[in-house]
C-alpha cells in the first residue's frame, strides 16, 4: 500500500458544496452589505429582470440577491447541520485531537509549524512524530469556523424571521452586527485555510480533496504519523 485515504467521499462532497454555498453567500451578502462597491455586479444581475418587474436594474438586482441569500442560507445551514450530526453520531470528529496534547506541546507544535510555513524551517523530530491528522493550527482554526457558523446561523435566522420573533429595531441591528462579525470570522478562516492548503508542504492534501481522497503513504508517515498509528499502519 503506497497511498492512504485521509478524505472520505462524504467529506469531499460536503466540502465542495460548502465551498460553493459559502462563496455564493459571500458574494450576495457582500453586495447587500456594500452595494456601492458591488453596484456593477448588482446592476448586471438585475438588468435582465428590471423591465419584467417594473423597476430599475439595481433595485431588481438587490431583491434577487436578497432572495438568493436567504434561500441559500437555509440550504447551507441544513448542510452543516446534517454533516455535523453525522460526524457526532458516528464519532468521526478528529479535528480536535491536537487538543489532547499538553498546552506546552501545543505551543511548541504551533511555533514549529509557523517557522516551517513562513520560513521553510524543518520540523523538529519530536513535533513530527506527534502530528495528528489535523495539526494544532487546524484545530484552533476550527474554533474560529465554529464561532463564525454559530454567529451567522443565529443572527441570520433572527434577521429573516425578525417580524415573527418580534425583534425591535435595536435588536435587529444587534443581529446584523453579529452577522457581520460572523462573516468576518468566516473570511478569516477562509484566508488561513487557503494559505495552508496552497503551501507546497500541504499539496498532497489539496490533491486528495479534489481527487480520490488519498495521499502518499510516505508523506503521511512524515506529517501525520499518529493518524496512521491509530489506523494500525506501521510508521
Amino acid at each position: 500500500m503506497d497511498r492512504v485515504e485521509v478524505v472520505s467521499i462524504g467529506y469531499r462532497v460536503a466540502h465542495q458544496w460548502n465551498l460553493l454555498l459559502f462563496t455564493v453567500l459571500a458574494i450576495t451578502g457582500g453586495a447587500l452589505f456594500a452595494i456601492e462597491v458591488l453596484a456593477p455586479l448588482v446592476y448586471a444581475v438585475g438588468a435582465p429582470l428590471a423591465a419584467a418587474v417594473g423597476t430599475d436594474a439595481v433595485t431588481a438586482g438587490v431583491q434577487l440577491f436578497r432572495i438568493a441569500h436567504r434561500f441559500l442560507g437555509h440550504i447551507w445551514g441544513a448542510l452543516l447541520l446534517v454533516y455535523a450530526v453525522n460526524l457526532l453520531l458516528f464519532k468521526k470528529v478528529r479535528i480536535f485531537d491536537a487538543f489532547r496534547k499538553p498546552l506546552g506541546q501545543q505551543i511548541r507544535e504551533a511555533k514549529a509549524l509557523a517557522g516551517h510555513y513562513l520560513f521553510g524551517r524543518p520540523l523538529p523530530e519530536d513535533v513530527k512524530t506527534s502530528m495528528e491528522r489535523h495539526n494544532v493550527f487546524v484545530a484552533y482554526m476550527a474554533l474560529v469556523l465554529i464561532a463564525s457558523v454559530v454567529l451567522l446561523s443565529i443572527s441570520g435566522v433572527a434577521l429573516v424571521y425578525r417580524d415573527a420573533l418580534g425583534l425591535s429595531l435595536a435588536e435587529a441591528r444587534l443581529m446584523l452586527l453579529l452577522h457581520d462579525v460572523g462573516f468576518a470570522l468566516g473570511l478569516l478562516f477562509v484566508a488561513l485555510h487557503i494559505f495552508a492548503v496552497l503551501h507546497p508542504t500541504n499539496r498532497p492534501l489539496l490533491n486528495a480533496m479534489f481527487n480520490d481522497g488519498t495521499i502518499p503513504l510516505d508523506w503521511a508517515k512524515t506529517h501525520m504519523p499518529n493518524y496512521l498509528r491509530r489506523r494500525g499502519i506501521a510508521v
